[in-house]
């Protein structure tokens, strides 16, 4: 018998066609104001970049802090698992 199989999209394939769907939409409405202000729409395109890549940063700090990967079956003996993005310093302040 031939099983039927789905195919996945990873995640990425569909933010990527996300964005550049965004983007088109944005370049025929408002091309001609990015040809007039190329240095202003070059400053708000990399705020929002900064915008984005802190709310990444949070996510992963908030994932570290609440410590969600610990999966279900884990004993109260067990170790915590260190964070990523640790503030921990070693005793006499250096950071290696």
């Amino acid at each position: 018998m031939i099983e039927t199989r789905g195919r996945e999209v990873p995640l990425s394939y569909v933010v990527t066609l996300l964005v550049g769907v965004a983007l088109g939409f944005l370049l025929a409405r408002f091309g001609d104001f990015i040809g007039r202000y190329p240095v202003e729409s070059t400053l708000v395109a990399v705020l929002i970049a900064a915008v984005a890549v802190l709310a990444w940063a949070c996510r992963e700090m908030l994932q570290d802090l609440l410590g969600r990967d610990r999966p279900d079956g884990a004993e109260e003996t067990d170790p915590a698992p260190v964070p990523r993005l640790s503030a921990h310093r070693p005793p006499n302040g250096v950071r290696r």
